[in-house]
């Protein structure tokens, strides 16, 4: 196992448009779900071998946490990891969570990268989205980071919001561009059931942009990121430099074997995944008991895992082996149109990624 994902559920509040496990009431304190933490890792670590290189704390919302919390569980999580061997601990943070005094415990602890969930710098995107925070929020945020000395920081973006014109988009990279931002994490808004944002959509109180407005909007993003000096190495990930893409994600890119922890967390261990039960007070119980609360495992095939390699890598710009596409007879056109040769490897070119979907579901 390479890395080590640490699932944290808890949130001030429900995003309408997510649809990860988290809750906004909870019964339980966050010593008795870290202390399960501890039990499942050290169950784990009776299975495997941990060759943990990265650590990455996600939610819900792991700022809602206060930071001693998390500096009394890593003072006992190197009894059994080799926290030496550990190259980058991200935790997502909310701007309205943490100030500059929480920033510097946390960089005290370990932590060396901190993915901010913005979303947007425009305070009417912001009410679109549902979001707690202001914009003020966000660049006080950004700048104790900076203050804190924080040097690997990510913010995460939304884009293709009701009514979202090229040029509000542009006006998100005039505050990227000199607040210490390393990576940038550019999603487009995707509606998932079960999400009051998928009731809002079906009864049109919500309307999503054309597919002409959204791919406007595509190349405007990419333009801007060039701009700014980000460079993309997955489908919604861009960097400054190599040195700070994501480790943690890019092995999920790579079909890595990594370990989840926590309620609803998922685990891969290049054979099969499986996935924790989302309940908080279930989980927290089973661990107690010393039983394994996995909801369900998934055992892959070999045809499987080519198919999970295939759609996980062609993610990336560095792409997959050009057999795994090749041997698919896809129509000549499509390759010369959507895809780019680098070596033995194929990659999407921009067009592709942004037909992606439809293009992976020719190949599988």
């Amino acid at each position: 196992m390479k890395g080590l994902y640490i699932h944290i559920p808890f949130c001030n509040q429900k995003c309408p448009y997510c649809d990860f496990f988290s809750i906004t009431q909870w019964k339980v304190s966050f010593e008795s779900y870290f202390e399960a933490l501890l039990k499942e890792l050290e169950y784990y670590a009776s299975l495997y071998t941990l060759n943990i290189k990265t650590i990455y704390f996600g939610g819900g919302t792991p700022s809602v946490v206060p930071p001693k919390v998390y500096k009394d569980f890593f003072s006992r999580l190197g009894s059994i990891l080799d926290l030496s061997k550990v190259e980058e601990i991200t935790i997502e943070v909310n701007p309205e969570s943490y100030g500059l005094e929480e920033f510097i415990q946390l960089r005290e602890i370990g932590f060396n990268r901190i993915s901010v969930g913005v979303q947007s710098f425009l305070e009417e995107n912001l009410k679109k989205l549902g979001r707690k925070h202001s914009v003020k929020h966000s660049l006080e945020t950004l700048k104790n980071l900076s203050r804190a000395e924080f040097e690997n920081i990510s913010v995460d973006l939304i884009w293709g919001l009701p009514q979202q014109t090229p040029q509000q988009l542009r006006e998100e990279f005039k505050y990227l561009s000199d607040l210490g931002v390393v990576h940038l994490s550019a999603y487009l808004l995707t509606v998932y059931e079960e999400t009051p944002l998928y009731r809002w959509v079906e009864e049109g109180k919500f309307n999503l942009p054309e597919e002409e407005q959204i791919e406007t909007l595509y190349y405007t993003l990419l333009e801007e990121t060039k701009k700014i000096g980000f460079q993309r190495y997955e489908i919604s990930n861009f960097a400054k430099e190599e040195k700070y893409r994501s480790k943690h994600n890019l092995l999920y890119w790579k079909m890595e074997p990594f370990l989840g922890i926590g309620a609803g967390a998922w685990s891969f261990d290049s054979k099969k995944r499986w996935f924790n039960k989302r309940n908080l007070l279930t989980y927290i119980e089973a661990w107690n008991k010393r039983t394994p609360p996995v909801e369900e495992v998934i055992n892959l095939s070999e045809e499987e895992l080519l198919r999970e390699t295939l759609i996980m890598g062609l993610r990336t710009t560095e792409g997959v082996n050009k057999e795994l596409v090749l041997k698919k007879n896809l129509p000549k056109e499509i390759i010369e149109e959507f895809f780019t040769f680098k070596g033995n490897k194929i990659a999407f070119n921009d067009r592709g990624f942004l037909l992606s979907n439809s293009i992976l579901s020719m190949l599988i």
